[in-house]
């Protein structure tokens, strides 16, 4: 009998932060011209991006503490689930980070002022997710490398979520 969390469980707990991932998508739709420069007096749509993004910081370290210990499942279908649960939420993510590449390049000149609280918790979470992605590589042994090939393509987006919002680089959505 493995030990740990049954799959259904590791399912719904992704599709919690994905959940989580989509809820920031329209506050990081709302970043303006307009509003951009309330981030340095923490109103406007940038703080509760960051607040969102704690979240999911937050849920995604309890994930670890759950599937820490977990076996790795021999049952394809098992496997299959938790790929297409981590697929979802890479699409998603990836996303919502595209969304916020898009708005970094608003006001290029309060970037400094604006941009690092969001680049710093973008760096947590990019600590979380990769550490909740070789957890789940870990659980499927058969699927491993389509699991391996979501995190990489994550990787990617969130270093260039946090290049942008670092002030560092323009990227272009």
């Amino acid at each position: 009998m493995p030990v740990g969390m049954k799959q259904e469980d590791v399912c719904a707990a992704i599709d919690v932060l994905t959940a989580k991932s989509q809820s920031c998508q329209g506050p990081a739709n709302q970043i303006s011209i307009v509003n951009i420069a309330l981030a340095v007096s923490g109103f406007g749509p940038i703080p509760v991006v960051i607040q969102r993004l704690s979240d999911i910081v937050t849920t995604g370290g309890t994930t670890i503490s759950q599937l820490q210990g977990t076996s790795p499942y021999s049952v394809k279908s098992d496997e299959d689930a938790v790929v297409k649960s981590l697929t979802t939420f890479v699409e998603v993510h990836q996303a919502l980070l595209n969304i916020l590449i898009g708005k970094s390049g608003l006001v290029p000149n309060l970037l400094p002022f604006v941009g690092p609280p969001l680049a710093q918790v973008l760096r947590q979470l990019e600590s979380i997710v990769d550490t909740i992605a070789y957890e789940l590589i870990d659980l499927v042994p058969d699927n491993a490398k389509d699991a391996t090939t979501q995190k990489d393509s994550l990787d990617v987006t969130l270093s260039k979520a946090i290049d942008a919002w670092n002030g560092g680089i323009n990227v272009s959505a």
